[in-house]
């Protein structure tokens, strides 16, 4: 457990910088977290996009040098391991109220903290997107989900 909470803090101490880091050369920090791999190695991966979505693998690696010498030169990092800085992929979650404009007219599946009336999962064409909440589609009915109340969202691939 406290181990779990080292790399908590870890996290919020790494994600400001990686954040500051990508908006001023032109991305977007995704996601980041810790995991074992297979060989038991300890990873961090941040998943890292271009605003307007779509990374090339050139500037993935180019990404990992930076970033990995940002993480270096923070002096939070006080054991071995691996830095992986990869694309979100097509199937991209969506976090934020920029990510959700993106995909206006498109159908995304939401998976919710507590259920909204009845259910915890919709498969919906969102709508419109605000500051605090996402409108979706369901059939002929328009329903509003609050932002924090989304455990995890992505986009439909058809």
């Amino acid at each position: 457990m406290a181990k779990l909470m080292y790399k908590q803090d870890i996290l919020l101490k790494i994600r400001p910088l990686f954040e500051a880091y990508l908006k001023k050369s032109g991305y977007v920090l995704v996601d980041l977290r810790f995991f074992q791999d297979s060989q038991h190695q300890l990873v961090l991966e941040a998943l890292a996009d271009r605003a307007e979505g779509g990374i090339t693998l050139d500037e993935c690696m180019r990404l990992n040098r930076e970033l990995g010498s940002l993480a270096e030169n923070s002096g939070e990092l006080q054991e071995r391991y691996l830095l992986d800085i990869s694309s979100p992929g097509i199937d991209r979650p969506l976090t934020t109220p920029a990510d959700f404009r993106r995909y206006i007219g498109r159908q995304a599946r939401f998976f919710l903290k507590e259920p909204l009336e009845g259910k915890i999962e919709y498969c919906a064409r969102i709508v419109s997107v605000d500051e605090k909440q996402v409108e979706i589609n369901i059939g002929k009915k328009t329903i509003q989900i609050q932002l924090d109340k989304i455990n995890k969202a992505k986009q439909v691939i058809p």
